[in-house]
């Protein structure tokens, strides 16, 4: 499927530009510089004007991969949040990269060291800006 363009939040963007501005930051990871350029192209928009079925940072979101249809939880957080026991996943993980912007029911597809491998997002658990949580 391919990838709806909807707007980022412009609460999110200022904050990951922050982040991937960083010179430190290992930007020549595609997964990464694919965020980047994703999040360069795309329109912003206000938090409260995000529809409700997108993945934001901070979303609470339910993933099945595709190949085995195995299914699970996790938040897209921020690197310093990041928690794989609790399924709290970095932006800056593959994973975590593909999802940011995703809307329900889309595919994406995440390049892992053992190959490709395609998530569909199949529900919002939670997302700060349907919840009014413009704090998160």
């Amino acid at each position: 499927m391919t990838e709806q363009l909807t707007p980022f939040s412009s609460f999110d963007v200022e904050r990951l530009e922050s982040l991937l501005s960083r010179s430190d930051l290992n930007a020549g990871e595609g997964h990464v510089t694919e965020l980047a350029a994703r999040l360069y192209a795309r329109d912003q928009a206000e938090p409260a004007s995000i529809p409700p079925d997108v993945v934001t940072m901070n979303s609470e979101v339910m993933v099945k991969e595709l190949s085995t249809g195995k299914g699970f939880s996790c938040t897209l957080v921020f690197p310093r949040n990041a928690d794989s026991g609790r399924r709290r996943i970095s932006v800056l993980a593959p994973l975590g990269a593909a999802l940011l912007g995703a809307r329900v029911g889309s595919t994406v597809e995440v390049r892992t060291p053992a190959g490709s491998r395609r998530y569909r997002v199949t529900e919002l658990l939670f997302q700060p800006e349907a919840a009014g949580r413009f704090d998160l």
